[in-house]
């Protein structure tokens, strides 16, 4: 019976959201209700019982023996009040076994069956069919009346039908009339319909009861859930508040109102469209499209400007009917553990004594600074220093003051040095310095380091005041390296600096050492090298080179770039690279810049006079070093140079580097804007390789950018240099700005920039940088058309 019911369950409802148990206990709830309904109904079948034994036993009184019907009702009134005493005891126990009292309730009303069952053999026993008729009328009436008062229990209905209508089917079927066949016949439909309809009431009562069930079950569990949801909100670790499709806070719980410090009338009806940190709009935001959201990062608050790290977690919120009415937020203020993090990751790079890089550190920069000389050329340098005799202060003094020294000496090296420097500790007394950009040139890179390393011998000697009756004086020995090649290493750099450093105490202390020997060879070449530039223009030395600027739709021949040469009478021909940082550093500059300058734009207005070619060149293009640039009267000077020449101000180019616009901007606009004033041309050279030259684009006049020769050369085999390629020929075409690429020399690289819309090409593909006559031999004899092949 119990899985019977549980069938007709599982069939009219959804219980799949209820566990085992809990479909168990609302099982055994329902037939704890059908027995009490059955119970519920036994007064007032018990009532219709004794009406019915009455009355037949009064019409019956003068047909049938009269002790009989005696009898008979002595026993319906025994049976009454069996079953009349345990509704009593059913109704008033409160704790009740259900198996227990359905048993007693099926044994009252099997009983009351079987003595209804004997009517029809007592009460049939007189011919007179009027009386025959009454009986059945009786039966009829006892048997329907059982659909209300045990259809709540299936298995007592069908006993009590079977008790009753089994005797009555038997008597009728023994008569010998067809009337009576007939009656039997109909007495089994009777039966039928009477199962049939207790059947449906059954399931009615069951359906009805489920009903009622299922729905103080959802009731007490929304009720649950609603205070257990009230408490997680109010009492969460986290902090949670809800807010409308206007993104207005509705609601918050304490936690989130603690991590923002602030109060509940300040939280309710904050209008988040107005923080002024815009870092979690977007989060916000996804809620009230129907899309979760998740930020996480820092965050200053609005009131308190508090500086948070934070994670924000947001989904939609929807009403009972499933519209979206706002977003639920969930937050949590994780900046105790980003600080945990950040002091970990601190601990783990900077020396814990005086809070400069360690070890780890130091390698990585020194990686870093590694991977830019491979690709720019520029020189790093490493100084390796030790404090002289700084074992017998620890000893005599004590390590407290040892530990006073170095942090007073972390503080010296790192004034000592430029920003973009690294003083590291590697332990004990040793420090290490890293030098990044020094330049091109070794020789350049050696005297540099060597001003920096006397300037730190300088600051170490001065006395330090620690805190003793005395100041405590030291001296400092300092090896050094310079990169030389692409091979070496971090830890090789660290290793030649740290034996050049114990020769510099093996020879005394308070010295410097190179770990290269020809250091010093370098520095001698760069003071003959300068003695001899002094004289190179007077002694008519100094000579241009141009190199052909060609227009990639027409493979033409459209300009030039002049380029310095120093015919040395001793050591030849001497490149720009050699001669360049020299004359910088020696002030020569400014002079031969002036040379050049002057020189170009005479050759560039001879060509054009003299018609060597049937389409003129359009452009001449000179460098500017930053040192000349920098001069007061450098515009004037140019112009000057301009009006002498008689060239035309838009043919010269004036191609500047990065190094001398980053430096005094406005100062540097100032100049650039007299420049095209004039009507002069701007290019920003080896454009990409430097910091600044995007943010400091817009700001600047410049018609022309030139993309370095170092990304051009690996266009077809680096990604990423083809991307950057790319992006700088979009930006130029944004800003309307000429494009010349450097260093072109394979068909390959030209089709790639063809391809995308690069206007200008310089390299040995067509031409390497050639002196004046073979330049006008490429005009005269028409090679305009550069040998390339798409």
């Amino acid at each position: 019976m119990k899985h019977k019911q549980k069938s007709i369950f599982s069939k009219h409802f959804d219980n799949s959201f209820l566990s085992d148990d809990e479909h168990k206990k609302i099982e055994s709830k329902i037939q704890d209700e059908l027995l009490s309904n059955a119970y519920r109904q036994t007064p007032l079948a018990l009532l219709a019982i004794f009406v019915n034994s009455i009355m037949l036993a009064i019409v019956e009184w003068n047909v049938i023996d009269n002790r009989i019907i005696i009898a008979w009702v002595i026993i319906q009134i025994l049976v009454f009040t069996g079953r009349y005493f345990t509704y009593r005891i059913y109704s008033k126990t409160v704790t009740r076994t259900t198996s227990q009292c359905k048993k007693w309730f099926m044994v009252g009303a099997g009983i009351s069956a079987i003595v209804w069952g004997s009517t029809s053999a007592i009460f049939f026993l007189t011919d007179d069919l009027l009386h025959q008729i009454f009986v059945i009328f009786t039966l009829a009436g006892m048997t329907a009346g059982s659909i209300v008062s045990l259809s709540s229990t299936m298995r007592a209905f069908h006993l009590y039908l079977a008790f009753i209508l089994i005797p009555l089917i038997i008597i009728l079927s023994i008569q010998e009339n067809s009337v009576y066949q007939a009656m039997v016949f109909m007495t089994v439909i009777y039966w039928i319909i009477l199962s049939v309809t207790a059947r449906r009431f059954n399931q009615n009562i069951v359906q009805v009861l489920k009903s009622k069930i299922l729905h103080e079950y959802t009731t007490n569990a929304l009720a649950l859930s609603d205070q257990y949801f009230e408490t997680i909100f109010k009492e969460a670790p986290a902090g949670i508040f809800y807010y409308n499709k206007d993104l207005i806070i509705i609601d918050s719980n304490s936690e989130m109102m603690n991590i923002l410090r602030i109060d509940r009338s300040q939280m309710i009806g904050l209008d988040l469209n107005k923080l002024p940190d815009t870092s979690l709009n977007e989060a916000l935001s996804a809620a009230i499209k129907g899309e979760k959201g998740y930020y996480e990062g820092s965050y200053i608050s609005m009131i308190n400007k508090l500086h948070l790290w934070v994670t924000l977690k947001t989904s939609p919120m929807y009403d009972a009917k499933g519209t979206l009415v706002g977003g639920v937020a969930i937050v949590a203020d994780i900046s105790d553990r980003i600080r945990a993090e950040e002091q970990m990751k601190h601990q783990a790079f900077f020396d814990a004594l005086t809070d400069i890089p360690n070890r780890i550190l130091l390698k990585d920069r020194i990686e870093q600074a590694l991977l830019h000389y491979h690709r720019q050329g520029n020189i790093l340098g490493l100084l390796f220093l030790d404090l002289d005799n700084f074992k017998s202060v620890n000893d005599s003094l004590g390590h407290h003051i040892g530990d006073r020294l170095l942090i007073e000496t972390a503080k010296r090296l790192q004034n000592a040095c430029r920003e973009g420097d690294t003083v590291a500790r590697l332990g004990g007394d040793e420090f290490v310095i890293l030098l990044c950009d020094l330049g091109l040139e070794a020789h350049v890179a050696a005297s540099h380091v060597e001003s920096i390393a006397e300037k730190i011998h300088d600051v170490l000697s001065q006395p330090f005041d620690i805190g003793l009756n005395e100041t405590i004086v030291t001296t400092s020995s300092i090896g050094i390296t310079l990169v030389n090649n692409e091979e070496q290493s971090a830890d090789d750099l660290l290793k030649y600096a740290d034996t050049a450093m114990y020769q510099a105490k093996k020879e005394g202390r308070n010295t410097t050492r190179f770990y290269q020997e020809q250091m010093d060879q370098w520095i001698k070449k760069r003071l003959y090298l300068e003695n001899g530039l002094r004289h190179a223009i007077n002694n008519n030395e100094l000579e241009l080179f141009y190199q052909p600027v060609i227009e990639i739709k027409t493979k033409k021949i459209i300009g030039a770039e002049a380029l310095l040469r120093w015919n040395h009478p001793q050591m030849g021909m001497i490149m720009p690279n050699d001669i360049i940082s020299i004359a910088e550093e020696s002030g020569l500059i400014v002079g031969i810049g002036e040379w050049v300058l002057r020189e170009a734009c005479t050759q560039f207005v001879q060509w054009r006079t003299s018609h060597v070619s049937k389409s003129y060149i359009e452009r001449i293009a000179v460098n500017v070093s930053a040192v000349q640039f920098r001069q007061n009267d450098f515009v004037d000077k140019v112009i000057h140079i301009v009006a002498e020449t008689g060239i035309v101000p838009s043919m010269l180019e004036l191609e500047l580097t990065e190094s001398m616009i980053i430096d005094k901007v406005d100062m540097v606009i100032e100049k650039m804007n007299r420049l095209r004033t004039a009507g002069i041309s701007l290019s920003m050279d080896d454009f990409g390789t430097g910091y600044s030259s995007l943010a400091y684009l817009k700001r600047l006049p410049f018609t022309t950018l030139k993309i370095d020769r170092s990304f051009v050369r690996d266009i077809m085999s680096d990604k990423d240099d083809a991307a950057l390629v790319e992006t700088i020929l979009s930006m130029a075409s944004i800003f309307n700005l000429d494009v010349i690429a450097e260093g072109v020399e394979t068909i390959e690289q030209f089709s790639f920039l063809e391809f995308h819309g690069c206007e200008y090409f310089q390299g040995y593909l067509c031409s390497q940088p050639v002196a004046a006559k073979r330049f006008e031999e490429l005009l005269d004899y028409d090679v305009q058309l550069c040998q390339v092949r798409s």
